[in-house]
């Protein structure tokens, strides 16, 4: 594992990420969510009028959050479960998403660089995940336990596009989409 420690906010990835869509491809809508969005914004203003309508904005919110997870679920429910080899790895401290008071706060990252063979074809991979990490003591313990001593992890694969891949982290996103 290569640790880069780096001041610069500027200092790029020695791992860049390797591209599974085309990016001048409209991605597709998940129009349950915006409906669901609509009336979360729609129940908070009619509420101002009336009280009984801050319902429409707990069902306009329900509805969003309902329909972001059966559209994951949906996209991901042909995916296959493969072992990598992995190849590389690097994690770094990155700067986070700005906070309620504006500021932004580091957190630790890491990318993986994988491969593996799905329908007789070799494939490398950097793929997704979605956790972030408040020290560099906790990104390695949790690369220690996806990452096995013989440099495997396991990872979901989209057998429609094998470069769409994403880390399995036995976590609640692999719980609700998988």
């Amino acid at each position: 594992m290569k640790s880069e420690n780096n001041s610069s906010e500027a200092c790029d990835w020695r791992i860049k990420p390797i591209p599974y869509r085309d990016p001048y491809v409209m991605m597709d809508t998940n129009w349950g969510a915006i409906f669901g969005a609509l009336l979360f914004i729609g129940g908070i203003f009619a509420g101002f009028q009336m009280k009984a309508f801050f319902a429409i904005s707990i069902v306009g919110l329900l509805i969003g959050l309902i329909s972001i997870l059966f559209r994951g679920r949906i996209i991901r429910r042909n995916w296959k479960k493969v072992t990598a080899n992995v190849i590389d790895q690097e994690y770094k401290r990155v700067l986070g998403t700005p906070g309620l008071r504006g500021g932004a706060r580091k957190n630790w990252a890491f990318r993986l660089l994988c491969e593996f063979d799905l329908g007789g074809k070799r494939y490398t991979v950097t793929p997704g995940c979605w956790s972030t990490f408040v020290s560099e003591s906790s990104v390695n313990a949790f690369l220690e336990n996806i990452v096995s001593p013989a440099e495997k992890c396991q990872i979901w694969v989209n057998p429609k596009n094998p470069l769409q891949a994403e880390l399995i982290a036995n976590d609640i996103k692999d719980f609700l989409l998988h």
